[in-house]
């Protein structure tokens, strides 16, 4: 942009005698297209973009690419990006500014991840720094402007300090002033802050301090100009009408970071299924899991989990009561077993859940948190715990389905806690209480995780001032299946490193290779079941399973706390739900093998594996028989065998699990054209013929030459 020589500053110019100064005091940018602002403004992005710290962890800990080289693949720094040293903002400063701009950036563009972010910290982040830089951008920008714009002519002044009184004088001259006030009175001024922005700045270039200019500021004032108040005293510094926009954010970086923002990277995989598997967003994530650079943007728990609203009261050691959003990680609550510490508080956000009361109550909770029965503070035979959505809770925990879980409904009954023993309470009422406010989406819910005790964690109690009630929290219970618990911990402890802060999706009926993070775990595994022996024998040492339930509860000696890494909770529900039986059995029975193969092209063996039944409810026929069988068909075009079997005499059962860990064969199995069998699955009373309402059909198995075992 050209620069633009005031007519009325003519007669004034004559009255500095020093050539160089004469002409900077007549050169000021065009405002609304400034040729130093843009360069100016470019030069801190770029210096941003810069300060990404941090660099991907690849599996098991290895060290990948830089952040930087991630999302901004094409970085090169710009003209004048040594000169952000001026303002005097350290590396660590704009390491904070860049990450927080980065992680409002994946709000913004994200989807899966957007749920778990911070939204307002992130920008109160952002606002801060912003703030922080406009009290420090004038030295900045003053170098730019004379670099981009005075150069030549600055450059011949010899005397700065000379030059410097010449410029006040001819400033707050009585031509100077008169003739402003004139174009004023016309309204012909219409620049006036930008034009008396640039005198200033052109002063502190000449050496003049800010309390100098802010005296000449005063000057100019007592001599009857009016000075726009963006650039009176004390507040020129801050001018940014050099800067559009005057703020910097995500908008500024997130053209060029989408592509490694969003991009889906596949993951290693060691299934013994084979195939590929993506995760979305997956540098995101990565970028926000614990121990790197976003991770304090990100909630600790996403947008699922049980919980309940803040406001939701406790019962701590001492028989106080206090808001659930209060307790903090350290302090003790009671427990039926006596005072616990706490672990962990999990703090996911509501989204769009409706969330239930019961009976009245105030305290509110989510359709999956899991309340204690009767059978499950008594040890009786039942359903230990109930929730509004039964099935929902069994798909987040799936392990609480051995325990059996029936729904909290009118009729139904939990436990309360009163005078410290557990007391019955029905439920009459169930209320919902759905999202109001699309701004409640943010509001924080809340649950406790409690120091693992015998190899298990221990329930507490929640409420209001009028009732508490039992509920458990919600993490693996691995006591339920001891030889596959204690092979997938072993498992997850190898892979934590790699998992932790990694999102684990919900399998919601794909190929299990196609779930990430979940099997970069089986390569252990397969090698760990080889010695049931060794395993047995360290089921029953007790140390061995609290040392492995470590996994679940992250120290930060730092920060002086712990955190419960979800993504690895969830990486054991994963494989615990989808592979836990087999793994139990794999271990129980001593020989079989995860996706072994037949060699024999010319005859076809299918191999079966029956282990169990488990009921998600109560189950639905009236009578519960005191033994099972199961009818299984295979299946094809052309050819059909069957086979039955009874439950296990070998394994205790009880109402919610059946076990039967049986392995049988179809042998010669005639394959049709397509290479389709089908397995179909029916329940009956042991001697009977007359099926039971439960049935399955698994997914058609496509071979030619091979079939693996199911």
């Amino acid at each position: 942009m050209a620069a633009a020589i005031n007519p009325a500053d003519l007669p004034i110019l004559g009255a500095i005698r020093d050539p160089g100064t004469k002409q900077i005091f007549g050169l000021t940018p065009t405002s609304g297209g400034n040729d130093s602002g843009k360069p100016a403004r470019a030069a801190l992005v770029s210096k941003l973009k810069a300060s990404t710290p941090g660099r991907h962890t690849e599996a098991f800990g290895a060290h990948g690419d830089k952040y930087i080289t991630i999302f901004f693949p094409k970085y090169s720094a710009a003209p004048y990006e040594g000169d952000t040293s001026i303002i005097g903002l350290d590396n660590n400063w704009w390491k904070d500014f860049s990450v927080a701009a980065l992680c409002q950036a994946m709000y913004n563009l994200t989807h899966d991840l957007r749920k778990q972010l911070k939204k307002d910290d992130i920008n109160n982040a952002v606002n801060g720094k912003n703030n922080d830089l406009k009290t420090r951008l004038m030295p900045f920008y003053a170098e730019v402007f004379c670099e981009s714009f005075l150069k030549t002519p600055y450059g011949t002044i010899q005397d700065k300090t000379t030059g410097k009184a010449q410029y006040v004088q001819a400033l707050t001259s009585d031509a100077w002033v008169t003739a402003k006030k004139t174009q004023a009175l016309e309204q012909q001024w219409t620049d006036a802050a930008w034009e008396l922005y640039h005198h200033f700045v052109k002063l502190h270039l000449l050496g003049a301090s800010n309390g100098e200019i802010d005296g000449v500021i005063n000057q100019l004032s007592g001599m009857g100009l009016l000075i726009p108040p963006e650039v009176g005293p004390g507040n020129w510094p801050n001018y940014l009408g050099w800067m559009d926009p005057a703020v910097i954010t995500a908008q500024d970086i997130q053209g060029d970071a989408a592509n490694g923002i969003l991009r889906s990277e596949s993951m290693p995989n060691f299934s013994p299924y084979g195939g590929s598997s993506s995760m979305k967003e997956e540098n995101s994530f990565e970028f926000t899991a614990n121990g790197q650079p976003g991770s304090k943007y990100r909630h600790s728990g996403g947008g699922g989990g049980s919980c309940f609203t803040g406001e939701t009261k406790v019962l701590m050691a001492n028989g106080n009561l206090l808001p659930i959003r209060s307790v903090e990680v350290g302090e003790e609550v009671f427990t039926l077993q006596g005072p616990r510490r706490v672990a962990v508080v999990s703090t996911p956000t509501r989204k769009k859940r409706t969330l239930f009361s019961l009976n009245g109550h105030s305290f509110r909770f989510t359709e999956t948190h899991p309340f204690v029965t009767e059978a499950g503070s008594s040890g009786w035979d039942g359903a230990a715990f109930s929730a509004v959505s039964p099935r929902a809770l069994a798909n987040l925990v799936p392990t609480l389905s051995r325990l059996g879980i029936v729904k909290t409904e009118a009729g139904s009954t939990i436990m309360s806690v009163q005078n410290r023993q557990a007391h019955p309470v029905n439920v009459d009422l169930i209320e919902k209480h759905p999202l109001e406010r699309p701004e409640s989406e943010d509001d924080l819910l809340y649950d406790l995780i409690l120091e693992p005790v015998d190899g298990s964690f221990p329930n507490y109690a929640v409420g209001d001032d009028t009732i508490q009630v039992l509920v458990a929290s919600e993490v693996p219970r691995i006591e339920l299946a001891p030889y596959a618990a204690v092979t997938i911990l072993k498992a997850v402890q190898v892979a934590s490193e790699h998992i932790d802060g990694r999102p684990i999706p919900i399998n919601r009926g794909e190929s299990p290779s196609n779930v990430p993070h979940v099997f970069q775990v089986l390569s252990p595994i397969k090698a760990m079941v080889s010695d049931p022996a060794a395993l047995a024998m360290d089921v029953t040492t007790k140390q061995t399973v609290e040392d492995l339930l470590s996994v679940f509860v992250k120290e930060d000696t730092a920060l002086q706390q712990t955190s419960y890494p979800r993504e690895i909770g969830d990486a054991y529900e994963q494989i615990a739900a989808h592979h836990g039986e087999e793994i139990d059995a794999l271990i129980d029975l001593g020989w079989r093998k995860i996706g072994q193969k037949e060699n024999n092209a010319t005859q076809m063996i299918l191999s079966v594996s029956l282990l169990d039944i488990i009921f998600h409810d109560f189950p639905l026929h009236r009578e519960v028989c005191e033994r099972l069988s199961v009818n299984v068909e295979a299946r094809t075009n052309t050819k059909t065998n069957r086979t039955r079997y009874e439950e296990s005499d070998e394994k205790v059962s009880s109402t919610f699990v059946r076990h039967f860990r049986r392995v049988f064969y179809f042998e010669d199995v005639d394959i049709d054209e397509e290479g389709i069998i089908e397995l179909d699955f029916d329940v009956l009373p042991a001697g009977e013929d007359h099926p039971l309402p439960y049935s399955a059909r698994a997914v058609p198995w496509k071979a030619r030459a091979q079939l693996p075992h199911v």
